[in-house]
């Protein structure tokens, strides 16, 4: 496989070297370009490869890495808390790109680490010029709407509907109901982006999504100043009783930079589906752009012209 690394005398570019940029959990998506690279981290579930089409339809202006779930290659034991997920994650990432800026882009629960990677940078003494925000609710959020509304929905639902109607209805609700109560005990974030098949998925890596489940339902987000793009799909979850009204879905207090609102096409499952990837790649090329701008970039020579994915 060939590889590419950083040169430091080139705030962060990507050069050729035989070291490679890959290492266990940083994956290449698209390799060539000689702008910073973009670091993408996925959802609970999620992959690198989720953002493949994604990364390809970005252009060639700049690399786009992405990283594993820390413990899905068996490498070690899953990590429990953000923080301490954000700390692996920037060190991996420094080794890649020893200093900024530095761009990050996650969707959902990969937006927390995100933003708590961009902390962990700033901390460390290094600029991060954007974060990209993916549907990412913060915890807790939607909060519940009081239980006098929450029945008069429910009643009103059942009233409304067929015999037949009703029968699934309620059985969405008792459905829903162990979906709250397994959020409560540690296992379940605000929306269901399990794939149709993770009954599957090896034992593992069932352990590596419980406990990011449990990184997320522990995570209590603080104020840092850095740039946002917040990107909300348009179609929220099918959940009668919850209010989905925060665009910044419960980040507002957290988020002390520069914030860009939008939405994208699609539910949150389904942002990255070919008909609604345009959209949300004209969302981040011009963020990106204008984030550069702000950072007075400047080209340099080509870099990472032949990285493959791994």
């Amino acid at each position: 496989m060939n590889g590419a690394r950083p040169d430091p005398s080139k705030g962060g570019r990507m050069t050729q070297g035989s070291a490679g940029v890959t290492t266990s959990r940083l994956v290449t998506l698209q390799p060539h370009g000689d702008r910073p690279p973009l670091f993408v981290f996925p959802g609970v579930h999620g992959d690198p490869e989720t953002f493949k089409d994604l990364a390809s339809r970005l252009g060639t202006q700049r690399p786009v890495l992405g990283f594993r779930h820390i413990g899905a290659q068996r490498e070690c034991e899953p990590v429990r808390q953000v923080s301490r997920l954000a700390q692996l994650y920037a060190a991996e990432l420094r080794g890649a790109q020893p200093r900024g800026p530095y761009y990050l882009f996650g969707y959902s629960f990969g937006g927390v680490v995100a933003f708590e990677v961009a902390r962990e940078l700033i901390a460390q003494g290094q600029r991060v010029g954007l974060v990209v925000m993916a549907d990412c609710p913060a915890p807790g959020y939607p909060k519940p709407p009081p239980v006098w509304e929450r029945v008069r929905t429910h009643a009103q639902n059942l009233l409304e509907g067929t015999p037949a109607e009703r029968v699934r209805y309620l059985r969405d609700r008792v459905e829903n109901t162990v979906t709250r109560i397994s959020k409560l005990l540690g296992f379940v974030p605000y929306v269901d982006e399990e794939p149709q098949d993770q009954e599957k998925a090896p034992e593992h890596i069932k352990h590596v999504d419980a406990a990011l489940y449990e990184a997320y339902n522990h995570y209590q987000p603080m104020p840092q100043c850095v740039d946002v793009l917040f990107l909300t799909a348009d179609t929220p979850p099918d959940w009668p009783t919850a209010r989905f009204d925060d665009p910044l879905m419960g980040w507002a207090s957290a988020l002390r930079g520069r914030i860009s609102q939008c939405s994208v096409p699609g539910a949150h499952l389904s942002i990255f589906a070919p008909e609604n990837v345009p959209v949300l790649v004209e969302r981040i090329q011009t963020a990106l752009r204008s984030a550069e701008r702000a950072a007075s970039w400047t080209p340099g020579p080509a870099a990472a012209s032949s990285v493959k994915a791994s």
